[in-house]
């Protein structure tokens, strides 16, 4: 025999009532017996409530350490005249953790003479040290039919009139619950005349008489919109639960649903025979694809009308919308026409139109441009000379790309990404009337090219430079820790439909924060959304170019170079009044 025992299952299912019953089956003079006799001195103290060996404690109000170690002081004493000392503990999850500790060492080693009974409606709330020394039993919810039939017999006892639907409903409304039934039994039984009625029971709850759900689902039927609204408009002047009333619709629509799919309507369905025969004349009124949408908006609702401000709207616009159903289509049908569509029909989407291409960075007086063919070392001064014979600079812009021709990259640069390279600082832009000169190369080698830019592009990185700030404030006004990640970065090119933005190396960290997928779609989101659009985003670091070191000019170069007609040429255009002499390494 256990020396303690719980009980767990839900409210009104005879727990504390067992409990009473083991502990007459323990201390019956003729036991411990699987029934007690009912008729000695113990059992019937018991069935009294005089004895002083049952002892039943209240865990909500007997919740605290002090209680528990008085628990804990009074089962050394044995028991007055019975075989054993029992405790019965109710709602003893309400326990603090404290309390549980305290009942711990005396659960791990109980006096012989002691027997505990727990009785809780949450076992997971009890702690695992102390179900692991209880043996567990679980009670299960009380079919309606049981519920039903007890009813009948108490009411048959008590001389109680009452119609089969009105118990059948209080069966029903009790959930499961013996109790709450027998409870609500007696409250009709004062509140009504002679008979009790379901009319009485719905009016004394606040419950829609059956008739009321199956006059809306024939007005769904008949999608007569008319006619749902004013059984609305009625049921609110009648002051009825709307909650109750939501909860008996998403009912309704799942015993429908059984009804088709063949299920067994009399065992999966807790109606009366009345309601089981309405249904039927419903069975073939709705499709299972409208059922299931309906049960879908209708438990929806029923989860959201317990926070609605105006319950009456919720209800009417859901069921507006299932009147409707006929104006939406079916996954079938949608699949059917899309079949059926020329493929020419089809719109591209529009990242895929965006192609390919290279634009300016966004401040051209101090980012340079490098493109993937950019020869390994620097341009000649030949090279640059001859490329100033071919092309007669007619515009800024002309001026600018012959600048970014002449000027070379180091080794170590090369190997940097095309959008990185392209974002590097130039650090002669505090010198900007310096031209730049390299000894002659032992072999020739080709200029570096311009680059290319694609027909057909759409989006440059002066477009992204025009909505910088207001992207900016955009982003910081719906997520300002992003706009901070993001203000610490710019705008360095648009390539293969991707806008680039490129980090100092030191905001590293904000790269990589921004790059979580809610910042990052934050950010696509807002440009697209500026830019009229469909773009995507990158980031990158950027690097800048390590600075360019010169030295003095020898006289017999510096006068090799003012006798040079390129040369001289090439300081007019760009107005330099200083020649040095680039070391290579």
């Amino acid at each position: 025999m256990a020396q303690s025992f719980l009980f767990t299952g839900s409210r009104g299912g005879g727990k504390t009532s067992t409990a009473r019953i083991l502990a007459k089956a323990l201390n019956c003079e003729k036991g411990p017996a699987v029934e007690p006799c009912n008729q000695c001195v113990s059992c019937d103290e018991i069935t009294r409530g005089t004895s002083l060996d049952i002892l039943e404690i209240d865990g909500a109000s007997n919740r605290g350490i002090d209680e528990i170690r008085a628990l804990r002081e009074n089962v050394k004493f044995k028991p007055t005249h019975g075989r054993y000392k029992i405790y019965i503990i109710d709602e003893v999850h309400q326990i603090t953790h404290d309390g549980f500790n305290a009942l711990l060492k005396t659960l791990e080693e109980p006096p012989p003479h002691v027997k505990f009974i727990f009785a809780t409606t949450e076992a997971h709330k009890v702690p695992l040290t102390i179900l692991s020394r209880c043996q567990r039993f679980n009670f299960r919810r009380i079919p309606t039919a049981e519920v039903v039939a007890k009813l009948k017999e108490v009411a048959r006892e008590e001389k109680i009139k009452i119609s089969d639907q009105a118990i059948f409903l209080i069966a029903k409304q009790s959930e499961g619950s013996l109790r709450d039934a027998e409870g609500l039994l007696d409250q009709m039984a004062s509140f009504s005349g002679s008979k009790i009625e379901e009319t009485d029971i719905t009016f004394s709850l606040g419950l829609a008489e059956s008739g009321v759900y199956f006059s809306i689902l024939s007005a769904l039927k008949e999608r007569n919109t008319k006619e749902i609204l004013t059984q609305i408009a009625k049921l609110s002047d009648e002051g009825k639960d709307l909650n109750q009333f939501a909860k008996g619709l998403v009912e309704l629509f799942r015993n429908l649903l059984v009804f088709q799919v063949g299920g067994e309507a009399e065992k999966l369905i807790e109606g009366s025979d009345e309601e089981l025969a309405e249904l039927q004349k419903f069975k073939s009124a709705f499709s299972r694809e409208e059922l299931l949408f309906s049960l879908t908006l209708l438990q929806q609702l029923a989860r959201e009308i317990r926070w609605a401000q105006t319950p009456r709207f919720s209800i009417e616009a859901c069921l507006l919308k299932i009147a409707h159903r006929s104006d939406l289509k079916s996954i079938d049908e949608i699949l059917k026409e899309l079949k059926s569509f020329p493929k020419s029909n089809f719109v591209i989407p529009a990242e895929a139109g965006i192609q390919a291409h290279r634009s300016p960075t966004l401040s051209e007086k101090n980012v340079e441009f490098f493109p993937k063919s950019a020869p390994r070392t620097g341009a000649s001064v030949k090279d640059f000379g001859d490329d100033l014979k071919s092309k007669e600079p007619q515009k800024k812009k002309d001026n600018f790309e012959l600048e970014q021709a002449a000027v070379a990259t180091s080794p170590e640069e090369l190997p940097r990404p095309a959008f990185q390279r392209s974002a590097a600082i130039v650090s002669t832009a505090k010198q900007p009337n310096t031209v730049i000169l390299r000894p002659k190369a032992d072999k020739e080698e080709t200029a570096p090219t311009k680059p290319k830019v694609v027909a057909g592009s759409t989006i440059t990185i002066s477009d992204v430079g025009r909505v910088w700030p207001d992207l900016l404030e955009r982003v910081k006004a719906i997520k300002m820790s992003c706009g901070t990640y993001l203000a610490e970065s710019e705008p360095v090119e648009v390539v293969d439909g991707f806008v680039v933005f490129g980090f100092p190396v030191e905001f590293k960290f904000h790269k990589e924060a921004i790059e979580h997928q809610s910042n990052k779609e934050l950010v696509r989101s807002t440009l697209n959304t500026l830019l009229g659009a469909t773009v995507n985003v990158s980031f990158v670091v950027t690097q800048p170019v390590k600075n360019v070191t010169t030295s003095p000019v020898s006289s017999a170069q510096l006068s090799d170079v003012k006798e040079s007609e390129i040369i001289t040429s090439a300081l007019n255009i760009f107005e330099g009044s200083k020649v040095v002499r680039r070391d290579p390494n």
